[in-house]
């Protein structure tokens, strides 16, 4: 064995006795005492160059002191971690909880598969864009009340769709502006963090919808499929678009979304997964992230499905979709050039697009598109938190804010698969069992998705 090896497997060994340490000394996970992580790598979510022999102070649950030269506390559990880099937490800003994995089937019962999925790769904050609001409701409650462990839940509730849904059992249908009222009445009593509105709505209601939801001090994030990014519905009072777009926008289209301070979120990776691009080399299914919290029957539906043969008619949808991701990139350059806000989320889950890894595939699609490993950064932590209007509590590594940490085997600055390399996960102060997030032949319940 090298002398690398030697190194990581001592680090990996001392990391596994700090999660043990902690455990056994104040409840599950939580230090009693101030922990210091010393002698890391900080790259704090602002976007800036990383920190070198830094050292970040967590106390509770919140960050007390980050950077280099940090007077640690003489009662302080004090663990060098060099070699290391810490990290804020990942956000992922698209996603769908209703288990499966192919974006139809459904499995409402797995949802301690996929909270622990999202959290062993590192996602301590997801946004859920559409789902049966009763479930997706209580799933948030019980997160935030602690009796249930998972990543930190915002949600939109229900799809707003015209008369007709696309998505019948996770939308509400409107056909009319005398609904309007109340409709987002309720959205607000629900207290969803945004309105999404689907594509089976028009213009005209898509503008009631967003007037009436400010006026209840509620956003509206638009879906409309190949419309997004149009400036037709940026005119309607949308706060911004749950894709990035996939026709290439032009200069005049930019520069409306600045005047009218519109965000993206990109989903590379569901476009990646219409495409089928990522299913010519099946070995990225050995990835602990996927490997270690996926079902087997799932990976052998996806296997199967990632390897018939086409029809033609599949054949011209995936050339389409090919072409939709390369506008796509080229889409998420210019916004982000322009200084327009731009988030990472994914979608999942899709085929090839799973909760939890996805959100590291899309950091690594984003970095394709012409973004810097530390822009693409920044999206899935500080930029997620403003669209979010939660940078004050989250997103960064700073002095007050949540201790929600990444502890990485690697420098995701110099090369965004690191990321990947994840040693440890403390969500908001608690340092998490990695080993009791994996998915087992003992915890495994073997629920099958059903389609709707």
């Amino acid at each position: 064995m090298d002398c690398r090896a030697i190194k990581f497997e001592m680090s990996a060994r001392m990391l596994a006795l700090l999660v043990l340490g902690l455990m056994l000394q104040g409840g599950p996970g939580f230090a009693q005492s101030p922990l210091a992580l010393t002698h890391v790598r900080i790259i704090d979510g602002h976007g800036g160059i990383p920190i070198e022999e830094g050292t970040l102070l967590i106390e509770g649950k919140r960050i007390v002191a980050v950077g280099a030269g940090v007077r640690i506390p003489s009662d302080a559990q004090v663990e060098d971690l060099r070699g290391t880099t810490v990290m804020p937490g990942l956000v992922d800003m698209h996603v769908h909880l209703v288990g499966g994995w192919d974006g139809y089937g459904v499995d409402l019962l797995g949802y301690r598969r996929y909270m622990n999925a999202l959290l062993y790769a590192g996602v301590t904050t997801v946004l859920d864009t559409g789902n049966v609001a009763s479930y997706v409701m209580q799933l948030r409650a019980e997160v935030a009340n602690g009796t249930l462990l998972g990543p930190r839940m915002y949600c939109v509730g229900p799809l707003v769709d015209g008369a007709d849904p696309i998505w019948p059992d996770i939308s509400v249908a409107v056909s009319s502006a005398d609904q309007v009222p109340s409709i987002v009445g309720r959205l607000k009593r629900d207290n969803v963090d945004f309105v999404k509105l689907y594509v089976g709505l028009s213009d005209p209601l898509i503008g009631a919808i967003s007037r009436e939801a400010m006026k209840l001090g509620l956003r509206t994030i638009v879906d409309q499929s190949a419309r997004n990014g149009s400036p037709d519905l940026m005119r309607q009072g949308i706060a911004g678009f749950a894709h990035a777009p996939t026709t290439v926008m032009s200069d005049s289209t930019i520069q409306l979304a600045k005047e009218k301070t519109i965000f993206f979120i990109s989903t590379l990776a569901v476009y990646e997964s219409f495409a089928r691009s990522r299913f010519q080399d099946l070995t990225f299914l050995d990835d602990s992230l996927i490997a270690d919290t996926m079902p087997p029957a799932f990976l052998k539906s996806f296997r199967e499905y990632a390897t018939r043969p086409l029809t033609p008619p599949e054949q011209a949808s995936v050339d389409w979709a090919k072409q939709s991701l390369s506008n796509a990139k080229v889409n998420i350059k210019k916004i982000v050039d322009a200084g327009l806000l731009l988030a990472a989320g994914t979608d999942g889950q899709y085929p090839g697009d799973f909760q939890g890894e996805g959100i590291h595939r899309e950091l690594e699609l984003l970095v394709e598109a012409g973004l810097s490993p530390l822009q693409a950064i920044s999206a899935a932590t500080n930029k997620a938190a403003i669209v979010l209007n939660a940078a004050e509590e989250w997103g960064t590594l700073d002095h007050g804010k949540l201790a929600n940490v990444l502890v990485i085997a690697g420098k995701p600055d110099l090369t965004i698969s690191d990321t990947r390399k994840i040693r440890l996960v403390i969500k908001e102060g608690k340092v998490l069992d990695r080993n009791k997030l994996k998915l087992t032949l003992e915890n495994d319940p073997r629920f099958l998705p059903i389609s709707p």
